[in-house]
């Protein structure tokens, strides 16, 4: 094989890994109005995944954007990053559980939970320009089990690049009403 097939087929397979990668991290949800920012303009809010096993199945929970400043996110089930203008914002976020394959009443229990305090929160910040943020989370539970029946409540979090929280795990803790 001469080298400039080698170099041919070499870029070919790039250029494919590089389509399928892009078709599979699906852009951030743009939640603000008005005409197309450049993202350097933007601040990008990404919710972090929790990987959780059973005796079979390996799940991936997410945490989801459901408005920005009471405005709702299309969809929000479908976005794991959104992107913001620059200021103070409250952006609520919740905590989506993974139920894999399970149909019934299974999802509609997880839909219904996830406007409920102990695993939603509303967190206010200050975003900037260019930033990207994480927004993290440690959901409690009940007993050693740790599935959605056992599942107390959710503590959330927001941290910078650097790992700076900038909104507190004080600031985002489920705090239940008395």
């Amino acid at each position: 094989m001469t080298t400039a097939t080698k170099l041919h087929k070499t870029l070919l397979f790039s250029t494919l890994l590089l389509t399928l990668a892009a078709c599979a991290a699906p852009p951030p949800y743009k939640a603000y109005f008005g005409e197309p920012i450049q993202d350097m303009r933007l601040s990008t809010m990404v919710g972090a995944n929790f990987a959780r096993t059973d005796l079979l199945n390996r799940y991936i929970d997410t945490i989801r954007f459901i408005e920005v400043d009471e405005i709702p996110i299309t969809n929000s089930d479908q976005h794991r990053s959104i992107q913001i203008t620059p200021g103070f914002h409250d952006i609520k976020v919740y905590f989506s559980w993974d139920l894999g394959s399970l149909r019934g009443l299974a999802p509609a229990m997880v839909d219904y939970s996830k406007t409920r305090e102990n695993i939603s929160r509303t967190l206010r910040f200050n975003a900037r320009a260019g930033e990207t943020y994480s927004v993290k989370a440690k959901p409690i539970f009940n007993n050693r089990r740790h599935d959605i029946t056992t599942l107390s409540h959710v503590n959330f979090w927001v941290e910078d690049e650097d790992g700076i929280e900038v909104v507190s795990r004080e600031a985002g803790r489920y705090k239940p009403e008395s």
